[in-house]
């Protein structure tokens, strides 16, 4: 069995070590915070996970939080007109299942579970890769399971992977309670030219079964809050002002939100982005990035804890397999490759297709999903599987048959299709 190190205690570090634990290997986390610091920080995210991801997460038993959370249950799309009402409304008949439990809770539980099981946990200071290289001495394999501070330069950006060399979106994000708490479906409108907004089940720090509030915001919109330099609770009373204006009627009841923290609420950029997966410190050693280190999704697609959680699953059996050998760079590189064809194109394809305004065949799509339940169950399907749109959403050369093998009647396909 090998020595293996992870350095970050995030969503794919901690999960990749609970994995390695269970195969037999030796495991040492490292990390800037300790648990309670984790727990007691500013929230970082409001990641959701997927059927797919928590069923792997069970698998481990690490699902803590079933019987005390609101379980999300479905996800909606809808298209805003220019008045603010609903154009298009995308609903799958039968929903499937999604989880947002606050990472400060998660990691912090999951950093001392990971003890618990056998693992050593170090809390170190990590700021550069210069740091990083006086601890990692020794191990058979280190993983870099984090994006944050310069740890990242040591992975150059890959140009051709990378859909965008700059954020599409500029981001504010809000935990809040007394709005809409049982609610378990997650909606995601879009208001074409504008942005945005993401409404989904969250259980918080706190034991507060709430809601994430998302507002992504295209640059100089009105969705576009980042300018604001206002405190939390201040801030969202600006969200709430801006959405009861976009969308009259429809959140009437968002007037009630609160943070349960000033903590509770986070704003920034993100310019999706892929790196290459080796990365080589001062001594000579290389390592290997994983999750955001390598793969920084926007999070309008909910695509990047997933994504971390699959390919942290995927390491771990391409570590199982490699039996002893040594790790190197080829073995990195090559291990990466082969994620990226399995899934991580297609989960970063979908980050970047959500950005960008439909092409005239996904038009056809989303007009197709409102009316035919068998389109919308595929459409939102994708999200949950980025693989299952590849290629029919993508390429306007299978829509057409994908659409019609679906149900679509072929009178209705033709008022909807405007090829380009």
């Amino acid at each position: 069995m090998a020595n293996i190190a992870i350095v970050g205690a995030g969503q794919a570090g901690l999960f990749l070590g609970f994995g390695l634990l269970e195969d037999g290997h030796d495991v040492t986390l490292f990390s800037e915070h300790t648990p309670e610091a984790i727990l007691n920080g500013r929230i970082p995210s409001g990641m959701g996970l997927f059927e797919d991801a928590v069923k792997k997460e069970a698998a481990l038993g690490l699902t803590f939080w079933e019987d005390v959370m609101t379980r999300g249950e479905g996800a909606i799309l809808e298209l805003i007109n220019p008045d603010g009402g609903v154009g298009l409304r995308i609903s799958p008949p039968v929903p499937r299942p999604h989880r947002s439990v606050d990472q400060r809770l998660k990691n912090s539980r999951w950093m001392r579970e990971l003890e618990r099981r056998g693992a050593s946990v170090r809390i170190v200071p990590l700021a550069n890769p210069d740091e990083l290289d006086a601890h990692v001495s020794g191990f058979d394999l280190v993983v870099v399971a984090t994006g944050k501070g310069s740890l990242s330069s040591m992975f150059s950006r890959d140009p051709q992977r990378s859909p965008f060399d700059e954020p599409q979106r500029h981001i504010t994000g809000f935990h809040v309670k007394n709005f809409r708490p049982e609610l378990r479906s997650g909606t995601i409108r879009v208001l074409p030219g504008l942005g945005e907004v993401v409404i989904t089940p969250f259980y918080g720090r706190e034991n507060i079964q709430g809601r994430f509030l998302l507002l992504e915001g295209i640059p100089g919109g009105p969705l576009d809050l980042l300018s604001h330099e206002l405190p939390g609770r201040e801030l969202l009373e600006k969200c709430k002002q801006t959405l009861l204006e976009l969308l009259p009627g429809q959140l009437d009841d968002l007037r009630e939100a609160e943070l349960p923290t000033e903590q509770c609420w986070l704003r920034g950029t993100i310019t999706p982005t892929v790196r290459r997966p080796v990365g080589r410190l001062a001594s000579g050693r290389v390592v290997i990035g994983l999750g955001d280190a390598l793969m920084l999704h926007d999070p309008l697609a909910a695509q990047g804890g997933n994504n971390a959680t699959h390919m942290a699953d995927f390491y771990r059996t391409r570590i199982r397999e490699h039996a002893g050998r040594p790790f190197t760079a080829e073995w990195m590189q090559r291990t990466f490759d082969d994620f990226w064809l399995d899934y991580g194109q297609y989960a970063m394809g979908v980050t970047a297709g959500l950005l960008m305004p439909p092409a005239p065949h996904q038009q056809a799509v989303l007009a197709s999903a409102h009316h035919v339940p068998a389109v919308a169950t595929a459409l939102i399907n994708g999200l949950y599987d980025p693989r299952a749109l590849f290629p029919w959403f993508v390429d306007p050369a299978v829509t057409r048959e994908f659409l019609l093998s679906q149900g679509v009647p072929p009178p209705l396909l033709e008022q909807l299709w405007r090829p380009s």
